[in-house]
């Protein structure tokens, strides 16, 4: 137990220093490289103290690597285009509400690594095909989110575009396809390492459905959908493409 401390510790040491500086500075900058950078550093932390050099723990660290940098990167390139981040201008200069945000960052990036953590501290672990399978669902996830991601990225970049919404690619079959991308991300994590938990372990379940209710619920798809009423309601193509399109699971739902 005393890795879960030691992880919290570091997420929220590096969330309070985000939260300083983006609260003195006005500034959403470092809201979302943060979010990525408490993975990383944590991730590589807790494999580095437990000593655990075990080819499917690296491949399970080297993979939230890559989705950290992905991530981290691409949002810090549009906060830097974009200046602000409308989700925050409640709350920015609100020192308690600007907290509140971060507080639920630190809690979310902790609740999200569980099963990594508990994997992280277990020896002799070996590849099976839990582990494959989650490692199936977390690369179609990544690709998912990725490719969204770069296609609303060039859609925004194009001037001509710039009253539009983007209805295109991935996000002609789904209304959110890098939402449904990170689910399936830590989904994937969570299956991967599923065949090493006992017990109350498997409350580490958490992980996926924390994100999911994020996104469906709370920060994600509900604040979204806000701007994208304000900003194209009176569209009636924009009015068509949320009748016709599903929000996140393909002709489902």
């Amino acid at each position: 137990m005393h890795i879960l401390l030691i992880a919290f510790i570091i997420i929220t040491t590096l969330n309070l220093l985000g939260f300083a500086w983006a609260y003195t500075h006005q500034s959403d900058h470092s809201t979302d490289l943060l979010y990525s950078l408490s993975f990383l550093v944590t991730a590589w932390s807790v494999l580095w103290l437990e000593q655990n050099f075990s080819l499917p723990a690296l491949l399970l660290v080297i993979v939230l690597s890559l989705w950290a940098i992905r991530l981290g990167g691409y949002l810090f390139t549009r906060i830097k285009k974009i200046k602000r981040d409308q989700r925050f201008d409640a709350m920015r200069k609100k020192f308690w509400s600007c907290l509140g945000f971060w507080i639920l960052q630190i809690t979310t990036v902790w609740m999200v690594l569980l099963p990594l953590l508990f994997f992280l501290s277990k020896k002799n672990v070996q590849i099976n095909t839990f582990f494959i399978v989650g490692m199936v669902i977390w690369l179609g996830g990544f690709g998912l989110e990725s490719v969204a991601d770069y296609q609303k990225s060039r859609f925004k970049s194009n001037p001509n575009n710039k009253s539009k919404f983007i209805s295109t690619g991935l996000w002609s079959v789904v209304r959110y396809p890098n939402y449904l991308g990170e689910i399936l991300c830590w989904s994937g994590i969570f299956v991967s390492i599923s065949s090493s938990l006992v017990g109350l372990e498997w409350l580490t379940i958490i992980s996926p459905v924390w994100i999911a209710v994020l996104l469906i619920f709370v920060s994600g798809i509900p604040l979204l959908q806000q701007s994208q009423a304000a900003r194209y309601g009176h569209l009636e193509s924009f009015k068509t493409y949320i009748k016709k399109t599903a929000r996140l699971i393909p002709f489902v739902w």
